[in-house]
């Protein structure tokens, strides 16, 4: 790459900084890598400062050596040994991105960073697995989503979410004239994205079937393992908003934990792909 070329990022890594917008002060990138996706947005003037940051000091390494053969000095470029957020301090960045973890391991980093988080004017965050696990810890936590992107790259899906702190927000409908949060997700929302089901571009709708097709497979495996007959009387039935009910201490996908029912776990995820799928039906 040659001193002030512009950077040709993948179609996830575009997604992502699509995301991030135009008007950046300065950029946070966890989990950084070799950096080309902050390198980017400081070539093409998107962004005016950026902390690559990261929990090991080889990427770290690579950034810094693509960032200075880009043109770009350490005052622009700048690099962190870092778990997470851990040295970032509130404020210091107004955008901050995430991408390319898992969503257990992004939950973790988000809640130790919290007030890190809540002091950015927005997140840009793109999990790799257990995405409902993030969303649902997003509105616990007062964010709500702004924007929801999808791509399809080397055969695999990607989502990418823009968020912000409510407390950031002004005139926007999630809100009563008092100020007072409101926002909540359905099952659906949670596993899907609530813009995503809104949109329900090609693309989205293709990836939903494919969830409800893996999530039958599944079903059908562990009842055929657990000697349980596939009827549909095993599926539990929703409540008033759509969301399937489950034991208490089983949350959604937490398969690090002790309790996660698998069996559960896929019956929410056909009863939501089943339920966005109806909705673009109609």
């Amino acid at each position: 790459m040659g001193r002030g070329q512009i950077v040709k990022l993948s179609e996830r890594l575009q997604m992502v900084a699509d995301l991030a917008g135009t008007d950046i002060a300065s950029l946070a990138d966890v989990g950084c890598d070799h950096g080309w996706l902050g390198i980017s947005l400081l070539l093409e003037g998107h962004a005016e400062r950026v902390i690559g940051m990261d929990l090991r000091e080889g990427p770290l390494s690579h950034a810094r050596e693509n960032a200075l053969a880009s043109g770009l000095e350490s005052d622009r470029f700048e690099t962190r040994l870092s778990d997470g957020l851990d040295r970032l301090a509130p404020g210091e960045a107004d955008v901050i991105v995430m991408a390319g973890m898992g969503g257990v391991l992004m939950c973790g980093l988000l809640s130790r960073g919290i007030e890190t988080a809540r002091a950015a004017k927005r997140l840009v965050l793109s999990p790799q697995s257990h995405i409902e696990e993030v969303r649902a810890l997003l509105a616990a936590e007062g964010f709500v989503i702004t924007d929801e992107r999808m791509c399809r790259e080397s055969g695999k899906y990607y989502t990418a979410m823009c968020v912000s702190f409510r407390e950031n927000i002004t005139n926007n409908g999630c809100f009563g004239k008092t100020g007072e949060f409101t926002y909540t997700l359905s099952d659906e929302e949670l596993f899907f994205g609530p813009i995503l089901i809104k949109k329900g571009e090609p693309l989205f709708l293709e990836y939903v079937m494919g969830m409800r097709d893996k999530a039958k497979r599944r079903l059908s495996e562990i009842r055929k393992s657990n000697g349980t007959k596939p009827q549909e009387e095993n599926v539990t039935e929703p409540d008033e908003r759509g969301n399937i009910s489950v034991a208490a201490g089983i949350k959604p996908g937490a398969a690090h934990e002790d309790g996660y029912d698998p069996e559960a776990y896929f019956e929410r995820i056909l009863r939501s792909a089943e339920t966005v799928l109806e909705t673009h039906r109609r």
